[in-house]
């Protein structure tokens, strides 16, 4: 899986504490599938926070274009839902809007500018990562087997996190960016 590095990152402190309380939140584990599995191994490789490297997701219609990963950890200040960078509060800010039907099956673990990056934590469609423009809603239901590709705004992005994250790439410039201001 490639690593990705944050300009921004958001501290880990309280990983085990955060895991537990989406999992409780929202009535399920991440052990119940490989993808999910690999994006909890993920955050505690490279955990999250603003302007990622690599951040750029090629699709035929162009690049969507990733600016943060949303904190899985407790903000050191806030709660879950009053810190509006947790997977908790981005996920519970498009319910009813932008995710309909089951909107508990997924959870809200990245975006953009009108971009929303979604992780399937159960269901037929399970593991599955898709982005939601600020177009058209998404609207899962128990028949569904894969995200649907025919719908403006909606995209597809993986069949699991791994080959979400296998798939994010950055031009030679981004690169040349970080490593002058970084040096990595």
């Amino acid at each position: 899986m490639h690593k990705v590095k944050f300009r921004r990152p958001f501290s880990n402190e309280g990983l085990q504490r955060g895991i537990a309380y989406h999992e409780k939140a929202f009535g399920f584990s991440f052990q119940d599938h490989e993808s999910l599995k690999q994006y909890v191994a993920f955050y505690r490789s490279c955990g999250a926070g603003y302007w990622p490297l690599p951040h750029r997701y090629e699709t035929n219609q162009g690049s969507l274009l990733i600016t943060f990963f949303a904190n899985l950890a407790p903000h050191p200040e806030y709660s879950f839902d009053d810190d509006g960078d947790s997977v908790f509060s981005c996920t519970k800010a498009l319910e009813g809007s932008m995710i309909r039907g089951n909107v508990n099956d997924a959870l809200i673990i990245a975006g953009g500018t009108h971009l929303s990056i979604g992780l399937v934590i159960r269901g037929k469609c399970i593991g599955k990562v898709f982005a939601l423009e600020d177009i058209k809603p998404l609207v899962l239901d128990d028949e569904m087997d894969d995200i649907p590709s025919d719908i403006e705004g909606i995209t597809k992005l993986g069949d699991s996190f791994e080959e979400f994250i296998n798939a994010l790439s950055a031009d030679e410039d981004d690169i040349e960016e970080w490593e002058e201001d970084f040096g990595e």
